[in-house]
């Protein structure tokens, strides 16, 4: 259960572990052990994950079971924070995230016999300062992994470094893809939640199909919406929907920008932030693709088809307007 003689720690790559796997890694690579993740979903982890769940939840959460259950005995640590917050652009806003995934820590150990002595489960606030969130890290698992208060929090700074570094790359990388689209060629922004934009599984390999289409699609961590205004919502107090809504905003502000949201039947923040989706995006197209364990390929395919048709007319109108307002000018 040791890495290059480092005790190993084990993280589900699923719900929170999309989005914070990095921080974690350079966390515990401070602290001189080695962060392992669970494989990609497959076949076998989704179904595991559909068996082993104790209630109806939505897709992600059942895969995030099956993760778990694959990583069980194999590491020194079993890691299974329970995330609350996030951070977030503006600090009035409370960034937290969906209950069933601050609350998976407690349903997976009700589901599985873990061992309580090899398993570290911090509640985790990454709203908080570094300072505090240091704090809070090391008076929960600090005895445990027999790690001082200055080295918790040494690791914490160091983390949160290389996490904002990648942030930035992101962005930068999003930068560079759309400088280089042509005028009048559409751009798609798909919004949803790091589990299900980056999980292959989840999302039926959605990427490749958009460019088995040729169509230019960026996730929302690709874009940079921290600017833009979101007073217009002051109640929204899920992290990811606060993005998710700002990246709407983003791209309405662009005429050759189309949005696509990627959401999970069962999911209860959703079914909210779909409303405030659809809103923002008003006349504009856009589509909305619900996924989960019984969902298969041909009928994604068929949705994205028609809405490529859609962002073609829509921009062939947008080419013709164009031509005649230049015409009139000349």
């Amino acid at each position: 259960m040791e890495v290059d003689g480092r005790p190993t720690v084990a993280l589900q790559r699923a719900l929170y572990g999309h989005q914070t796997a990095i921080f974690w890694a350079h966390f515990f690579d401070k602290l001189g052990l080695r962060l392992v993740l669970s494989p990609p979903t497959n076949a076998y982890i989704s179904r595991m994950g559909i068996e082993s769940v104790m209630a109806e939840t939505c897709y992600p959460v059942k895969v995030s079971y099956g993760h778990v259950r694959e990583l069980l005995g194999k590491t020194a640590y079993l890691f299974l924070p329970s995330v609350i917050n996030m951070q977030t652009p503006v600090e009035t806003e409370t960034g937290f995230y969906c209950p069933m995934s601050q609350s998976n820590s407690y349903m997976i150990r009700a589901a599985f016999a873990v061992d309580r002595d090899r398993t570290l489960s911090p509640v985790v606030h990454f709203k908080y300062d570094p300072e505090t969130l240091g704090l809070e890290i090391w008076e929960q698992i600090g005895s445990k992994l027999r790690k001082s208060k200055a080295a918790v929090r040494k690791a914490v700074y160091h983390a949160l470094e290389i996490q904002d570094q990648f942030t930035k790359d992101l962005v930068r990388k999003g930068s560079e893809i759309l400088q280089g689209v042509q005028a009048f060629e559409p751009v798609l922004l798909v919004t949803g939640r790091p589990y299900n934009l980056y999980d292959e599984r989840l999302n039926l390999r959605l990427g490749q199909n958009l460019a088995k289409l040729g169509l230019v699609a960026l996730p929302m961590d690709f874009i940079d919406s921290s600017t833009v205004d979101l007073s217009d919502f002051p109640s929204m107090y899920w992290g990811l929907g606060a993005q998710i809504l700002r990246t709407a905003k983003y791209a309405v502000a662009h005429e050759n920008y189309f949005g696509l949201h990627l959401t999970n039947f069962g999911c209860g923040a959703d079914s909210f932030i779909e409303h405030f989706y659809k809103h923002i995006m008003g006349d504009d197209p856009y589509l909305i693709l619900e996924l989960d364990e019984h969902s298969a390929v041909a009928g994604v395919m068929t949705r994205l088809e028609a809405y490529k048709n859609v962002i073609e007319n829509t921009m062939q109108k947008l080419r013709r307007d164009v031509e005649r307002k230049v015409g009139l000018a000349n």
